[in-house]
């Protein structure tokens, strides 16, 4: 009988919808998360003064950012070492970003700690206006195409699978 693979086929289409469709919800939640990492790392340049290091080494502890690469990779951040090579590398890591994102990221990262108190918090202010618009954009692409792409991978799946039979 044919069914068997027939059966083994739509679903295998199905997971490729999902996956196209879970990678874009992915990117939306890196992208929320890299928006909140924005606004605490202004708060805690504005209210205790502590060097983007000790910011980074802390953010990297905290279990709300795991999923950011490029954060969890400043967790064994040395005193002397260059966290904009560390930033660079999880940026290069992290998984589901486009490559406008990465950009943004990695030029957010090369800006910290470049100038003085008020400097930062205007490229803060100026990165999270940006970030907030990629993150617009991500969930405007998730609401438009990740109903599609779990459709359309179920859909082909099914032909394939009636083809089988």
């Amino acid at each position: 009988m044919n069914i068997f693979p027939a059966i083994i086929t739509a679903v295998f289409g199905g997971c490729i919808g999902l996956f196209f469709s879970f990678k874009l919800k992915e990117r939306e939640k890196i992208m929320s998360l890299a928006l909140l990492f924005t606004k605490e790392l202004a708060v805690q340049i504005r209210y205790t003064n502590a060097e983007i290091g000790e910011i980074l080494v802390g953010a990297a502890q905290n279990e709300e950012y795991k999923a950011l690469n490029f954060i969890a990779e400043c967790i064994n951040l040395g005193k002397n070492d260059n966290y904009h090579l560390l930033w660079r590398e999880g940026v290069k890591k992290q998984p589901f970003l486009t490559a406008k994102d990465r950009e943004l990221l990695n030029s957010l990262g090369d800006s910290l700690g470049q100038t003085d108190t008020e400097g930062q918090l205007s490229f803060l202010e100026m990165y999270e206006e940006m970030i907030k618009r990629n993150l617009e954009q991500a969930s405007k692409e998730y609401a438009d195409k990740g109903r599609l792409y779990r459709s359309v991978g179920l859909l082909c799946g099914l032909a394939a699978g009636i083809m089988i039979l």
